[in-house]
C-alpha cells in the first residue's frame, strides 16, 4: 500500500476518518474531505502528519453541488496529476420520515450526497485508474440497501441505487486492474448512532452504556455493533492483492441483521 493515493469522502469524523487512518497506518498518502469545522480540520490534520509518514491533505467540497464536486476533482488533480489509486465514496446522509410526508428538498440532498455525488467522483477518477492498470473504488452503502424500515425508504433507495452504480462500475473497469466494491454496515458505532442510544437511555431511564448493550442486542443476531475498526479492515483487504478478483459485491457487515 506503500504511495498509493487515497481520496475518502465524509473522512473528518466516523466510518470515514477510522478508514482513512488505516490507510495512512498501511503507507497511503491520504485525501480527506468533510463537513468538519477548520478547528476539527486542522486537528485531523496535524494527527496524520504527527502519527503516520505519509502525506495527507484536507480539500473541501460540498458533495449536494455538482461545481464543488467539480472543483474538488480538480483540486486533486492538481495534487496527484497521475490521479488517485483508491476512491472510498463514503459521505452519506439520512433523514427519517414516512414517505408520504418526506421533505422534497431532503430527497433531493440524499440523492446528491448518497448517490450522485459517487456517480460524478468514479466518473472523474475512473480513466486515471484505468490508465494505470490498478484501482480500488469502495462505495460505503448500508444494510439498508437490500432491507428497509418505516421512515427509511428513501435512504433505502439512495443506498440500493449505489449497489447498483457499484455493480455496473465493477463490470466496466474489470479488464483494467480495477475494482469496485459496496460495503453495507450495519449499526456501527458512531456518532450518529449515539444520538438513538441517548433517546433510548432517556425513555427507559437505564444507564447510556446499558442502552446501547439494549439496542445492539435487538437488531443485531451477533448482539454486537459493528466497530469502525472492522468496517476500516474490510476496506485494507479490498485493497489488498487478495481482493484482486473480489469486485462488484456487496458486503454485509450487520451481524446478521439483514437475514432475519
Amino acid at each position: 500500500m506503500n504511495g498509493k493515493i487515497a481520496l475518502v469522502t465524509g473522512s473528518t469524523s466516523g466510518i470515514g476518518l477510522g478508514i482513512a487512518r488505516r490507510l495512512a497506518e498501511n503507507g497511503c498518502y491520504i485525501v480527506l474531505n468533510g463537513l468538519g469545522d477548520q478547528q476539527t480540520t486542522e486537528k485531523i490534520l496535524q494527527e496524520f502528519e504527527s502519527s503516520y509518514s505519509v502525506k495527507v491533505n484536507f480539500v473541501p467540497g460540498d458533495l449536494r453541488d455538482p461545481n464543488s464536486i467539480r472543483q474538488l476533482c480538480e483540486r486533486v488533480t492538481e495534487l496527484y496529476p497521475d490521479g488517485i489509486d483508491i476512491l472510498l465514496n463514503n459521505a452519506g446522509i439520512q433523514h427519517v420520515a414516512p414517505v408520504d410526508e418526506y421533505p422534497v428538498e431532503k430527497w433531493d440532498e440524499m440523492m446528491a450526497i448518497n448517490l450522485t455525488a459517487p456517480f460524478y467522483l468514479i466518473r472523474h477518477f475512473l480513466p486515471y485508474m484505468k490508465k494505470k492498470g490498478w484501482g480500488r473504488i469502495i462505495n460505503t452503502a448500508s444494510q439498508m440497501a437490500v432491507i428497509s424500515a418505516p421512515g427509511k425508504t428513501p435512504y433505502s433507495a439512495s443506498k440500493a441505487g449505489l449497489v447498483g452504480l457499484t455493480r455496473g462500475v465493477a463490470l466496466e473497469a474489470a479488464e483494467y486492474g480495477v475494482t469496485c466494491n459496496a460495503i453495507c454496515p450495519g449499526f456501527a458505532d458512531t456518532p450518529i448512532l449515539d444520538v438513538q442510544v441517548r433517546a433510548l437511555s432517556e425513555k427507559m431511564k437505564i444507564p447510556f452504556e446499558e442502552a446501547k448493550h439494549k439496542f445492539f442486542a435487538s437488531k443485531h443476531p451477533t448482539q454486537k455493533l459493528v466497530e469502525i475498526n472492522q468496517i476500516a479492515g474490510m476496506v485494507l483487504f479490498l485493497c489488498s492483492p487478495d481482493a484482486d478478483n473480489v469486485t462488484g459485491s456487496s458486503l454485509m457487515m450487520d451481524g446478521g441483521f439483514s437475514i432475519q
